[in-house]
């Protein structure tokens, strides 16, 4: 408790000192290692994170847990391949794993390979989350992904429903409508990304940009 109010204050390494000596006081708490190496990974020491979970795993092999953040965190380092070797196992120590189901159907849907099997995870995790708009706008990606625009914007307007301010699933919905023609709402839902603070904001400025002249263009041959 009073690591994380030292985290709070952004008192990030006076914070892992006291997650370390929480750990040697109480060394089969999984529940610490995964503490420090979101203290971690959560202020962009992802090396520093690795290291904790890597230990964490040689301690709890079978933890489900551990493995789903190690996937996550390679995702964050750009190791895909290590990312869907964990994500895998977690699903195997826990095949209700909801998130871990759901990351590795996305994973492979972001990458445009294996999109059957990233259809049928991302549907057994809505099985058990079925109001959770990421696992809803992971299946509408997929849809998108194999051409089923129709489909995609459906699953799409609905995860928006749930999730209304997060700025991926905002951007994906603009997507789906500009690949089903409706580029005026297609433009809406770029500009509310771009206000939600997108990460990736030179690829979404060029989409606005792109519809804007496409508007512009259509303006003056009238």
């Amino acid at each position: 408790f009073y690591a994380y109010i030292l985290q709070k204050q952004k008192k990030i390494f006076e914070a892992a000192r006291k997650l370390e000596e929480a750990i040697k006081f109480y060394p089969k708490k999984s529940t610490l290692y995964i503490a420090l190496s979101e203290l971690w990974e959560s202020n962009e020491y992802y090396l520093r994170a690795l290291k904790v979970l890597k230990e964490a795993v040689k301690l709890f092999p079978e933890n489900a847990s551990l493995h789903f953040r190690l996937g996550v965190l390679y995702d964050k380092l750009k190791q895909k391949k290590r990312c869907i070797a964990e994500m895998r196992y977690t699903v195997i120590l826990n095949p209700s794993h909801a998130e871990a189901l759901n990351y590795l159907g996305y994973t492979y849907a972001e990458m445009g390979e294996n999109l059957d099997e990233a259809e049928r995870l991302i549907k057994r995790a809505l099985k058990i989350k079925p109001k959770d708009g990421y696992i809803i706008d992971s299946l509408g990606w997929v849809y998108y992904q194999k051409g089923d625009y129709k489909k995609a914007l459906e699953l799409l307007k609905k995860a928006y429903k749930f999730t209304p301010n997060d700025p991926i699933i905002t951007e994906h919905l603009g997507d789906a409508y500009y690949k089903n023609g409706n580029y005026q709402k297609a433009l809406k839902y770029y500009q509310q990304a771009l206000k939600l603070k997108h990460p990736h904001i030179d690829n979404l400025i060029y989409k606005i940009e792109r519809l804007k002249y496409m508007f512009k263009r259509r303006f003056l041959e009238n």
